[in-house]
């Protein structure tokens, strides 16, 4: 049976993608798995260690290009 816990809040994590939850840690079988506490088909790390800088690269947010202002030189 799968235990959950809960991350520290002074341990920075990004939110899920998907829901904006915050991360979970899942035990199963001598092994964690960092993943969405509301949907399991949301991403989630491969077994093993705890993996929060995986799940951050993986749940970023990505910043549009359209707004982006272009820099004026100067004269």
């Amino acid at each position: 049976m799968a235990e959950y816990f809960q991350i520290q809040p002074a341990i920075f994590c990004e939110p899920c993608k998907d829901c904006g939850a915050r991360p979970v840690i899942q035990h199963i079988k001598e092994k964690f798995v960092v993943l969405c506490p509301n949907d399991k088909d949301h991403y989630k790390t491969k077994p093993g260690l705890v993996d929060i800088k995986d799940w951050n690269l993986k749940n970023k947010k990505q910043i549009p290009f359209v707004n982006i202002v272009p820099a004026q030189k100067a004269p």
